[in-house]
């Protein structure tokens, strides 16, 4: 027992810092200050900063490159599948040295249906053409080679079966019925409900045709520049707790702060796009939000109840990448 004892006492210490909890993890609840530095007409966001013994036990985390930088560097390849392709599945090759990450919710734009993609993964460098779990967000088109544009962008997709665009994250809401619902004909039933409340339905039904509206990407840049770099220089925040109205639209969470700044643009367009869309002004109290991020950060036990219900979890190697809920 003797020689067991030291052991035991240097492997518990360890499990607990892998948490995201309280333990480990503290929001800012101070009204005054999230008001002031946080809050854009429909749209705050709480910082979730992380403590020392948080930061270490993560510290070996990898340097992962974004899908969006991936495919704006060519160094990724996501097409039909051979047989003619499937709404639910395409194939995804990693061609660089890089370890690319890819997160739940991401959507690319091409092949013959735009898609989000289902599932966290890791694709290794020189990975081989890979399976990559899909849901289709444009139901009106079964045909590469759609002339889609992005005027927030200038850009136009090339007639190609393969997916050279990434589009950004969709929305907080469409992202939980991928997340939790896991079915197709819902998430087509959550992309029409989005487009029809912007107006912005059109013969393909696609979700991305969003920045088709002057109204919304004029919106849209003005909540994307307030928010934009507010989390770069403080190096302790590993995510943000999201709100619009009088209540909490979810939360994000990361194993490291370069994993959630990378992935900080795209998700500001998620959170954005539900402000505009279906957001109020915000009028939700601290004690309104630390009521939600109780079941989220109390404790272990309780968070996992807490995502089996509304969120899930990235876990890779036995380490938690990310945490996500939603309301």
């Amino acid at each position: 027992m003797k020689q067991i004892l030291p052991v035991i006492l240097l492997t518990l210490p360890l499990f607990s810092l892998s948490q995201y909890t309280y333990k480990n993890l503290h929001v800012n609840y101070d009204e005054a200050t999230i008001a002031k530095n946080y809050t854009y007409e429909n749209l705050r966001l709480y910082p979730v900063y992380a403590n020392e013994n948080f930061k270490s036990e993560f510290k070996t985390v990898g340097k992962y490159l974004t899908l969006q930088d991936a495919i704006a560097k060519s160094k990724i390849k996501i097409t039909e599948k051979d047989n003619g392709g499937s709404v639910n599945s395409l194939t995804i090759e990693n061609m660089s040295r890089d370890t690319i990450i890819i997160i739940c919710g991401d959507v690319v734009k091409g092949g013959k249906q735009d898609r989000i993609i289902q599932n966290d993964i890791l694709l290794a460098p020189k990975s081989g053409k890979q399976d990559l779990k899909v849901f289709c967000v444009e139901s009106g088109r079964w045909t590469a080679g759609a002339t889609t544009r992005i005027s927030s962008r200038n850009y136009t997709e090339a007639a190609s079966a393969e997916f050279k665009g990434y589009y950004n994250k969709g929305s907080m809401s469409l992202r939980k019925v991928v997340e939790k619902e896991k079915d197709q004909a819902k998430v087509w039933e959550k992309v029409d409900e989005i487009n029809n409340a912007n107006k912005t339905t059109t013969s393909t039904k696609t979700y991305t045709a969003l920045n088709n509206s002057a109204d919304f990407n004029k919106r849209l840049e003005k909540y994307l520049q307030f928010f934009k770099n507010k989390f770069d220089t403080e190096q302790n925040i590993i995510g943000v707790v999201v709100v619009t109205g009088s209540k909490g639209l979810g939360c994000d969470m990361f194993a490291t702060h370069e994993l959630f700044s990378k992935q900080f643009e795209s998700l500001l367009h998620s959170y954005t796009t539900e402000a505009i869309v279906n957001g109020r002004a915000v009028t939700v109290s601290a004690t309104v939000v630390k009521m939600y991020m109780d079941k989220l950060l109390g404790d272990e036990k309780i968070q996992q109840a807490t995502l089996k219900e509304k969120g899930n979890s990235f876990i890779e190697k036995g380490k938690k990448l990310r945490v996500s809920s939603f309301d």
